[in-house]
């Protein structure tokens, strides 16, 4: 009996960005963590690299040598730019992933109190697509099961 959902008009866009703080906090936290390991290994290799291209050919390397904090304020200026680019889009990917969460929990909430018409409508582009048809798939069954006690 899967069913696929019946499109609900009207969904309200949702006007906050942080649905789930703590959940969304954590999602870009572990994003901005990762993208920072990369820059770390990153700028590792390159000063090994330039270190020991110094150490081989200082002479053609000294004038960049001599250049390198001009450079370098350059490069922290981008990274810190990149580094917001990674801020927005580790909030809306976590965006994605909380706002279905808090859906379903709103639902499971209606559920516990005893209103077994609930169903789990989520917004096209959201995570856990597959996990709402099965949800509601279950919930007809329940809500058949408890019509047919009833009878």
């Amino acid at each position: 009996m899967n069913q696929t959902p019946t499109p609900v008009k009207n969904m309200p866009r949702r006007s906050t960005i942080f649905i789930k703080k703590s959940l969304q906090l954590r999602y870009m936290i572990l994003i901005i963590l990762s993208v920072l390991c990369g820059l770390a290994i990153m700028t590792f290799e390159l000063t090994a690299t330039l270190s020991d291209l110094f150490d081989t050919y200082p002479v053609l390397i000294q004038p960049i040598y001599d250049e390198f904090i001009p450079i370098a304020a350059g490069f922290f200026y981008k990274i810190a730019i990149y580094l917001l680019f990674v801020v927005v889009i580790s909030a809306f990917l976590s965006h994605k992933m909380a706002g279905p969460v808090y859906r379903f929990e709103q639902v499971c909430k209606a559920v516990a109190k005893g209103d077994f018409s609930q169903r789990v409508h989520l917004r096209k582009g959201d995570q856990f697509i597959e996990l709402q048809n099965d949800f509601n798939a279950m919930m007809d069954r329940v809500e058949e099961e408890i019509n047919k006690s009833k009878k």
